[in-house]
């Protein structure tokens, strides 16, 4: 069995707006009210309404989740979805983040879009995601 090979490296921009997005979502998630998490989360889409594409948001996830291994907290879907939407608005682009869940088992999860299509999600057309909250 081969292990796929490591992603590259973001470059050095990326590299450290998802370290900041990373620790600025972690600390809303962990010390704010969801409702303040929320407000925030919608504040921060409004200061950039150029969609995202697929490529960028996915490159935006990626380099959270290069972040998160380096990272000393928990770094789960929650804070690396609210942080791949701050590192897109950091760089001028628009994504929806999604929170929903699935049954069978019962799953919750967050993630982002870009037209309207999951970015750095494993595909599951048999076990979809529901939407429970987009902003």
């Amino acid at each position: 069995m081969t292990l796929p090979e490591p992603a590259a490296r973001p470059p050095l921009t990326c590299r450290v707006t998802s370290v900041v997005a990373l620790a600025l979502s972690t600390v809303l998630v962990h010390a704010a009210p969801l409702r303040c998490t929320l407000a925030a989360a919608r504040g921060a889409k409004r200061v950039s309404r150029r969609p995202a594409t697929r490529v960028e948001a996915r490159e935006a996830v990626e380099a959270v989740r290069w972040a998160g291994r380096f990272f000393p907290s928990r770094a789960a879907c929650l804070e690396t979805s609210l942080a791949a939407l701050l590192v897109c608005v950091a760089h001028g682009r628009s994504v929806d983040w999604c929170i929903g869940c699935r049954f069978d088992p019962c799953e919750a999860h967050a993630w982002i879009e870009a037209d309207r299509c999951p970015a750095g999600e494993p595909d599951t057309p048999d076990r979809p995601f529901h939407i429970t909250l987009r902003v």
